[in-house]
């Protein structure tokens, strides 16, 4: 089965070094990560991308494409 798109950017971040680089994404280092530039505000657009995917999902339940067996 193929991975997920999430995953294989995980397993890439994992190779490349960069995995938790830029830390828990909350809005205030999201902001200052903009601010700054360079390699920082791709880390903190990417992050802030990545929260809202995650909001998406939250808010509509269950991943999409899974479903539970009938009985």
């Amino acid at each position: 089965m193929a991975k997920r798109w999430i995953q294989k950017a995980t397993a890439r971040m994992k190779r490349k070094g960069t995995l938790g680089k830029f830390g828990k994404a909350t809005a205030k280092k999201i902001r200052a990560g903009r601010k700054k530039g360079g390699l920082a505000a791709k880390r903190a657009v990417f992050a802030q991308n990545m929260k809202r995917i995650a909001a998406r999902r939250k808010k509509r339940g269950k991943t999409k494409g899974r479903r539970k067996a009938r009985r």
